[in-house]
């Protein structure tokens, strides 16, 4: 079994060791006296704020960047029960490396740190204090409190403003899961907020110095920021964060101008990725994204990585083409290494419920009936889907809901063998799907048109669809899942405007899964 946890990442965690444990310090000053080695740094700034990620029982991985500087420099770290850092419990060196852009990434693994519990962290230089954030431990294995999680996607700077990131920011929450796109690498919609990133100056990015000035513009919105200085986040790439619709070592169709090879600027986008997040590399499999991350009884996250393992997408990746290859037996969505891992998690695992962060959507969407549109998600990859959902009914693993991405638009649904509903072999209901919309990304629809068009296009989709229990095309937002003992909560949030720079937050639809049945219940 391998986890995001201290099991897996401690092989590269000299930091913990090295940590001190510090009581109630009212002396402030007198506690950042130096230390031997470089001496703080002075004159830099923390633009991009704080983050944290990859909690554990007794650990964190704790982010930040410093700007304004040219050379290699020293800087600390300090967690505190308490906002005001009246009771400061562990306080550390850390360096910010010319090597990865200036950013730093520390995990403190330490005693002081209980499990299920909530702490303030903050760095400083010499002279200058970053933004305050906030993190909370993972629950212990036995806790049968309610787990929160929220998860969004797609959020394309262009397309408008982050006002659903206010309302995430400000939800009761364990973790954050970003499920893909974070970044677009280019712009594709070009109607709010201009980009522009690269060298070109078009907003198209190939270079690593590219790829850390569009994390840069991302990072300009504070709404984003909050986000991430509030609650833990972990994510997964989709295809932006290196090129639209790649697969594995094949490029994608979108590029513009071709100025570096594929693997080069894959290569590049995979380093801007690991350096902007607050995740420690996995040691002897860097570019290794897929993992679990247990947060006590009644949730485990496996996260997964639908890009770097995938066969090319059928058919010529077309929309509404009819394409007996992603029928084809032996195509692989997962790759081996990581199926085999997902399987031996999901029967292994003893939280109430099994969450799999899923980049794209594992239910059918059919346009007609029987005819898939998007090969680029698990429909172009039908024969894995079958195996994964026969794995599950042949071991009796029940409870198990896919969080997805990708596809700018909110579903809810039930998954089987086929991905879809209402012939003898598709089989029962397996697990359940939870699409959570974008925060920006335009879909079939502009964001917030209230179109008559609109309704016609859901109404639509329930036909050919009857797997698929609710939908909505035109709103933008997130969701937030709550795990009890006895049942998942899913929450879509959605705000009425991306177009401008505040909107209300708003309940869009609510459900309910319970436990042992793999159906999606009005809330």
């Amino acid at each position: 079994m391998t986890t995001l946890t201290r099991r897996s990442l401690v092989a590269g965690f000299a930091a913990g060791a090295g940590a001190l444990a510090l009581g109630r310090d009212p002396a402030r000053p007198a506690a950042r006296a130096a230390q031997p080695g470089l001496p703080l740094i002075r004159g830099a700034s923390f633009g991009q704020s704080v983050a944290s990620g990859q909690q554990a029982l007794n650990g964190i991985t704790l982010w930040t960047r410093l700007d304004g500087i040219e050379r290699t420099s020293r800087l600390q770290v300090e967690i505190a029960r308490d906002e005001g850092f009246g009771n400061v419990i562990y306080r550390q060196d850390v360096v910010a490396g010319v090597e990865n852009g200036f950013a730093v990434h520390h995990r403190a693994e330490n005693r002081v740190l209980a499990p299920g519990e909530q702490y303030f962290y903050r760095f400083f230089t010499c002279d200058e204090d970053s933004p305050v954030g906030r993190f909370r431990t993972a629950r212990p294995a036995d806790s049968r409190e309610t787990v929160r999680v929220g998860f969004f996607s797609c959020q394309a700077f262009d397309a408008g403003f982050y006002t659903a990131h206010a309302g995430l920011a400000n939800e009761d929450l364990d973790v954050v899961v970003c499920l893909g796109d974070y970044i677009y690498e280019q712009p594709f919609y070009n109607t709010t907020r201009a980009d522009t990133t690269g060298s070109n100056r078009d907003g198209e990015v190939q270079t690593l110095e590219e790829y850390r000035e569009k994390y840069a513009l991302y990072h300009s919105d504070q709404r984003l920021l909050e986000v991430r200085r509030r609650h833990p986040i972990i994510s997964i790439w989709d295809d932006h964060e290196v090129e639209d619709n790649w697969a594995r070592d094949q490029p994608g169709e979108a590029t513009k101008r071709k100025r570096v090879e594929f693997l080069e600027r894959r290569a590049n986008g995979f380093r801007a990725y690991f350096e902007h997040m607050p995740r420690i590399r996995v040691p002897g499999d860097p570019d290794r994204i897929y993992g679990s991350i247990p947060l006590g009884a009644n949730a485990e996250l496996l996260l997964l990585d639908q890009r770097t393992f995938r066969d090319d997408q059928p058919c010529g990746d077309e929309f509404f083409v009819p394409c007996s290859e992603s029928e084809e037996p032996g195509r692989t969505f997962l790759g081996a290494g990581q199926k085999a891992w997902l399987k031996e998690r999901l029967a292994a695992s003893p939280a109430a419920w099994k969450i799999v962060g899923n980049q794209a959507m594992i239910m059918s969407l059919d346009g007609p009936t029987r005819n898939e549109v998007n090969k680029d998600q698990w429909d172009g990859y039908a024969a894995e889907r079958a195996e994964l959902m026969d794995f599950l009914g042949e071991r009796g693993i029940s409870d198990v809901t896919f969080i997805t991405g990708d596809i700018h638009t909110f579903f809810a649904g039930i998954v089987t063998r086929t991905g879809r509903e209402g012939l003898p072999e598709d089989g029962p209901a397996r697990a359940t799907e939870f699409v959570g919309g974008s925060i920006t990304s335009e879909g079939v629809l502009p964001p917030n048109v209230e179109d008559p068009g609109g309704v016609t296009l859901e109404a639509s989709v329930d036909t050919n669809n009857p797997h698929i229990r609710y939908s909505n095309f035109r709103t933008k937002g997130y969701a937030v899942a709550e795990c009890t003992p006895e049942e998942l909560r899913v929450r879509f949030r959605a705000v009425r405007t991306v177009r401008e720079e505040t909107s209300d937050v708003f309940d869009l639809a609510r459900f309910r899964v319970e436990r042992g049945r793999a159906e999606v219940l009005g809330g």
